[in-house]
């Protein structure tokens, strides 16, 4: 099932956001493990195809214990909606 079938356009670009902010979140922790404490999206404009935007995500400080990031999804028009979130780093035994 693709994340658009059961979606608004604006649920989909968030699912789509919070998923590269995550993957850049892991490959800058690795081989640590995050996990999602918080996570808070702001829309921009509506209306948007979830498959014509560019994901951007983006490291904004990250401790021993917690990575504070983001990002944002954007369009020809510019920014549709942007994240912030905030994960837990669990040292891998």
């Amino acid at each position: 099932m693709s994340d658009t079938q059961l979606t608004r356009p604006d649920e989909a670009i968030a699912l789509r956001l919070i998923q590269t902010i995550r993957a850049d979140a892991e490959a800058v922790c690795a081989p640590d493990q995050v996990d999602l404490v918080s996570v808070t999206f702001d829309v921009a404009a509506a209306g948007a195809e979830p498959s014509n935007l560019t994901y951007k995500p983006r490291i904004d400080r990250k401790t021993r214990t917690i990575l504070f990031t983001g990002g944002s999804a954007e369009g020809a028009r510019g920014t549709v909606m942007t994240a912030t979130a905030v994960y837990r780093i669990t040292p891998r035994a």
